[in-house]
C-alpha cells in the first residue's frame, strides 16, 4: 500500500487550492473585495480621505458576479456607490485608494476621486452621484453598442431609491422598445441615505413594471456568488442578442452611508478589521455564506491566501 501524507502536515492554503478553479476564483475575489474595504474602512477611520467615500461592504457577490460575467466589449455603467465594482474591475486596490487620497498613482490620476471615477480601459464608463442620472447614459451607450454593431452590452447599475425617478421609467420603455442591449441591475439595500422604503414610498413591484413593457426580469437574493454568476452571465448573454433586462438584487449595506464605520463614538454600527472577514454571521453576509459553502478550514485557507496574496498582485487598471 502507497504511503500518502496526512493533510495536518500540509498547509493551508492546500485545502483552498483542492477546490474546484471557477468556484476558488469566485470565492477568492469575494473574499479579497471584501477584506479590501476593510482596510479602506481602517483609512477611512484615520482620515486619510478628503472626499466622501461610499463603502459597500455587503455588496461583494453581485459585484463579482457582475466583473466576470463582463466580456471584453461589455460596458458598466456604475452610481456613487461603486467602490466594490471598481476594485473588482481594476483588480487591485492600491489605484482606488490611491485616487481616493487625489494622489497622482490614482486610477484617473487623482482627478475623479470616488463617486464619478472611471476606468475606460476596464470597461467603466461612467459613474454619477446623482439619483437616477446614469441610466439615460446607459441608454445612450448601449444604444450606440447596437448601431455600431460592436457585439457588447451595457451594465448599469442603480438601486431603490432611483427607482422612484423618472429615468428609470424612461429607461425601462426607452431600452425594451429600441431593443438595445442593457442590463439593469438593482441594488435594492432598502436604504436611501438614512431612510427605508417603508418610511418614504409606497412598495414598487419591479417585477410588474417589466411585465408591463415585455423586459424580462429576475430577482436575486441569498448572496452566493456562483449562482449570481451564473445569471449574470445569462442575462448579459440575452442583452447581446437584443433583448434587455432588469435584475433586483437584495444586498445589505453593513456600513454607513458614507464615510468610517463606525462613523461616531456611539453608532451601533460596528464593523472592524480585528474582528475578520465575516461582518454579520447570517445570509445577509456573502462572505459568511461563503464559509458555510467551503467549510471553515478552506475557507480560513482561502482567506489566509487573500492576505498573504494582496501586496503580490500586479496592479491591473488599464
Amino acid at each position: 500500500m502507497g504511503w500518502a501524507p496526512c493533510c495536518r502536515h500540509r498547509p493551508r492554503s492546500w485545502m483552498a487550492r483542492e477546490l474546484p478553479d471557477n468556484t476558488r476564483q469566485l470565492a477568492f475575489e469575494v473574499l479579497r473585495l471584501r477584506y479590501w474595504q476593510l482596510l479602506l474602512n481602517e483609512d477611512l477611520k484615520k482620515k486619510r480621505f478628503a472626499i466622501p467615500i461610499h463603502l459597500a461592504i455587503g455588496h461583494e457577490a453581485i459585484a463579482v458576479a457582475a466583473h466576470t460575467a463582463m466580456e471584453p466589449l461589455d460596458q458598466l455603467v456604475l452610481t456613487h456607490r461603486n467602490v466594490a465594482y471598481h476594485m473588482a474591475r481594476a483588480g487591485a486596490l492600491e489605484p482606488i485608494a490611491d485616487e481616493y487620497a487625489l494622489a497622482p498613482t490614482g486610477a484617473s490620476g487623482g482627478r475623479l476621486g470616488s463617486m464619478n471615477l472611471v476606468n475606460p480601459a476596464r470597461g467603466v464608463m461612467y459613474a454619477s452621484s446623482i439619483l437616477g442620472n446614469n441610466l439615460p447614459v446607459a441608454c445612450g451607450l448601449a444604444l450606440g453598442q447596437q448601431v455600431q454593431q460592436r457585439g457588447g452590452c451595457v451594465i448599469v447599475l442603480t438601486g431603490d431609491g432611483a427607482m422612484e425617478e423618472g429615468p428609470f421609467y424612461e429607461s425601462l420603455v426607452f431600452a425594451q422598445s429600441h431593443h438595445v442591449p442593457l442590463l439593469i441591475m438593482v441594488e435594492n439595500n432598502n436604504c436611501s441615505m438614512a431612510s427605508t422604503i417603508e418610511q418614504r414610498r409606497c412598495p414598487i413591484a419591479i417585477n410588474r413594471l417589466c411585465e408591463a413593457v415585455g423586459m424580462p426580469f429576475l430577482p436575486l437574493e441569498g448572496n452566493e456568488v456562483m449562482a449570481y454568476t451564473a445569471a449574470l452571465r445569462r442575462m448579459c448573454a440575452t442583452a447581446r442578442q437584443g433583448q434587455p433586462a432588469c435584475l433586483e438584487v437584495a444586498v445589505t449595506t453593513f456600513n454607513q452611508h458614507a464615510g468610517p464605520t463606525p462613523g461616531w463614538p456611539t453608532d451601533p454600527k460596528r464593523i472592524s478589521l480585528d474582528n475578520g472577514l465575516i461582518v454579520e454571521p447570517s445570509v445577509n453576509d456573502p462572505v459568511f455564506v461563503l464559509q458555510q459553502q467551503l467549510g471553515v478550514p478552506r475557507f480560513d485557507a482561502l482567506a489566509e491566501d487573500v492576505i498573504a496574496q494582496r501586496r503580490l498582485e500586479p496592479t491591473v487598471v488599464g
